[in-house]
């Protein structure tokens, strides 16, 4: 039995006429009607009457049309499915990201436009560390990880990376602090202050650059809290627990008792990365990584 039959079946049985079936579908009659017998074989079930003049379904061959119908269909969709997915245009890409990924709005706005411009792809978003997410790459439990360097120092074998964006960072001050209204800082100008750092592991991820720049700027910071919201930080700095470096896209978010202010004498920046595997075997998540290198590459704004 292959849908060959299927398709001969269903013809004749919407024609019930040999001859105009065999038209339909380009075939001889007597292989048509060869074939309607092999099925009506197979199946152990005589699916039409026959008379001299004329050929009528029997009631087993109306219950197999309706069912016939929808295995044709069901075939049909799942060729397409199989070619949409080889070119790149159907399937489910799994999506490993950092917190504050979504607050660089250019990436949503470029997820958006990428699935109205695929809709047959689903995207799948998990927030997760980074280390996790490279673990998770690895499995292939993700297609493609979104995170903040510095990423470990030996990344494993089979993956490879590059910068989606850099964002420059800015001091979180609660607005009772008394830098708050300065127009810029220095870092150092903080060596005196509790901080807020995330629960990153160590040489990794923004957390460990808060720690760098501290050095850097002479002094050790007294980390009071670590965290692994960007909101539990924002809020916690807003309640005066102490300050903390973020990027500054997440500027916008103007929650009352927090306010942003820029570093003087240093560039600062943070850049969003993306890790994927070396010899990525799925067409549809290639056209995604080709979208988010295209969009490494310009500076304008993802419209939305």
């Amino acid at each position: 039995m292959d849908f060959r039959q299927f398709r001969y079946f269903v013809s004749t049985a919407e024609e019930l006429h040999y001859a105009r079936a065999a038209e339909r579908l380009g075939v001889s009659q007597p292989a048509l009607s060869q074939q309607i017998k092999a099925l009506e074989k197979q199946l152990g079930v005589q699916l039409f009457a026959r008379t001299n003049r004329r050929i009528e379904l029997t009631e087993a061959g109306a219950a197999f049309l309706q069912e016939a119908r929808a295995t044709l269909k069901m075939a049909e969709r799942s060729v397409r499915i199989a070619q949409d997915t080889a070119r790149g245009e159907a399937g489910t890409i799994d999506i490993g990201y950092v917190g504050s990924v979504m607050y660089e709005m250019r990436f949503p706005r470029l997820l958006k436009a990428y699935c109205q411009q695929h809709p047959q792809v689903r995207l799948t978003l998990h927030e997760q560390a980074i280390l996790p997410q490279i673990d998770a790459l690895l499995k292939r439990q993700l297609d493609i990880a979104i995170v903040r360097e510095p990423l470990p120092q030996k990344m494993p074998e089979g993956l490879e990376f590059f910068t989606l964006s850099s964002q420059r960072l800015v001091a979180v001050l609660p607005v009772a602090h008394a830098l708050a209204k300065a127009p810029s800082i220095a870092l150092s100008a903080l060596a005196g202050d509790d901080f807020l750092a995330f629960l990153d592991p160590a040489g990794v991820g923004l957390g460990h650059a808060l720690l760098e720049l501290c050095h850097e700027a002479g002094f050790e910071p007294r980390i009071a809290q670590r965290v692994s919201e960007i909101a539990t930080l924002i809020s916690l700095v807003a309640a005066g627990f102490g300050v903390s470096l973020m990027a500054d896209t997440i500027s916008h978010l103007r929650l009352p008792g927090v306010c942003y202010v820029p570093l003087a004498g240093i560039e600062a920046s943070s850049r969003l990365i993306v890790v994927q595997r070396r010899f990525e075997r799925s067409a549809t998540v290639r056209g995604l990584l080709k979208t988010l290198v295209a969009a490494a590459q310009t500076a304008l704004p993802v419209k939305e």
